[in-house]
């Protein structure tokens, strides 16, 4: 039996039984995801995909001190499923069949001064959609529409005295971004100077070990809350290296090794935020500094407003980078959309849930539409479908995806 069915028949019984695992402090899901596509870029493309899910929660409380841990099973009928190999740190260019999402430990030093270490979450972004102050947190773009965050392993250290908040993360590994399969329609090759044609062959190089460190500092002054922070480290998204060099002929054309490199990295912020009328106004501006010759320099700025509507909040937010980087930017992953728009509209009702998101590329005219519906069908089971439609030119990061826009559906079961 192949891997795929293996982990077919595991989801589908787990739906059909008929309880879920209950104990104090435990929760989860399983969830089974199908994706229909209206083109393909290529023969290895599929037209549908499937996507299992197994993810359970266990979290305990004694006196102050909170333990949480998580384990995630999945499977997947493409390419971006990893081999069957435990890796803990997710270091690997695949995603991994079995991960550790949480594995963290919280304890009080002092009433205001709490020490958290493990593997855990980190968002410092004030400017939802588009943050430069998570530049140096790691994602997952295994699926290019749902930007995903990489849990690190990290320390750190949050306290408050008087007005002031305070925060210092030390990551000591670097957690790399993990990247759709390079010439497939999730990652088309349209950077400048690859001939039409090309195949890539990606050399999985093993990233650094070294990680990051950071300090925040935070201060509310009558209705403005006020903050600056100061990151140095290596950046986890990495640099594509396409090895002309070493190229090969092939049937369609060049077959190129692309290697990957991870440049160091300093950057300071700060970010702003009060309430003005009924909106929630945001905004934060970095300078991100690099000596590495395609990464260089950025001065990134963002700005956002959110509304809340009832049960539901709408959120526009406007980002741009004022120093053109030495590469094409396709190559920068999070810098590649900007300057862009982001509009987010998103609405719970009895039945459940909608949300809609128009992500606008101000260089070429591209963008992406994203729309999906929640059902709750009872307390445990829950029916989502949904469309994301790439558009416009081929030259911006949204239009480059042409070939990935699909419909999905999902279904999941919690506990």
């Amino acid at each position: 039996m192949t891997r795929q069915r293996l982990g077919a028949c595991l989801v589908l019984l787990l739906l059909i039984v008929p309880a879920p695992l209950r104990a104090q402090g435990v929760s989860g899901y399983v969830e089974e995801k199908a994706f229909g596509y209206a083109e393909r870029s290529n023969s290895r493309d599929p037209w549908a995909l499937g996507w299992g899910t197994l993810f359970s929660k266990w979290e305990e409380k004694v006196g102050e001190t909170q333990l949480t841990a998580s384990v995630r099973g999945e499977w997947i009928t493409s390419d971006e499923q990893g081999s069957r190999v435990f890796d803990p740190a997710d270091r690997h260019i695949r995603r991994p069949p079995l991960s550790v999402p949480d594995l963290w430990l919280r304890l009080p030093l002092a009433p205001a001064l709490d020490l958290q270490l493990g593997r855990f979450q980190l968002g410092w972004g004030k400017t939802d959609g588009y943050s430069p102050a998570d530049a140096f947190l790691p994602r997952d773009f295994s699926d290019p529409f749902s930007d995903e965050k990489i849990s690190l392993w990290a320390v750190r250290l949050s306290g408050e005295d008087g007005q002031f908040r305070y925060e210092a993360v030390v990551s000591p590994v670097t957690t790399p971004w993990r990247l759709p399969v390079l010439g497939s329609r999730n990652a088309p090759l349209t950077a400048a100077g690859v001939p039409a044609g090309t195949v890539v062959q990606e050399v999985d190089t093993p990233p650094p070990w070294a990680g990051f460190a950071a300090l925040r500092i935070l201060a509310t002054f009558g209705q403005w809350d006020l903050g600056a922070w100061g990151r140095f480290g290596v950046r986890p998204a990495p640099l594509l290296e396409f090895r002309f060099d070493r190229a090969t002929p092939g049937p369609t054309g060049l077959s190129v090794p692309v290697e990957r490199r991870y440049a160091r990295e300093e950057a300071v912020g700060i970010e702003l935020s009060r309430i003005i009328g009924s909106w929630i106004v945001r905004g934060e501006a970095a300078t991100l500094f690099s000596r590495d010759r395609d990464l260089g320099n950025a001065l990134i700025g963002a700005l956002s407003a959110e509304k809340g509507f009832g049960d539901g909040t709408l959120l526009v937010t406007l980002a741009g980078n004022a120093i053109t980087p030495p590469v094409d930017t396709s190559l920068l992953y999070d810098r590649a959309i900007l300057p862009a728009l982001i509009t987010a509209w998103n609405r719970s009702e009895e039945w459940g849930e909608w949300k809609l998101v128009w992500s606008a590329g101000l260089s070429h005219g591209d963008g992406l539409l994203k729309g999906e519906v929640g059902y709750n069908i009872s307390d445990v089971w829950k029916l989502t479908i949904g469309s994301e439609l790439p558009y416009g030119s081929e030259d911006g990061p949204f239009g480059a995806l042409h070939a990935a826009k699909r419909v999905h559906v999902a279904l999941r079961r919690s506990w």
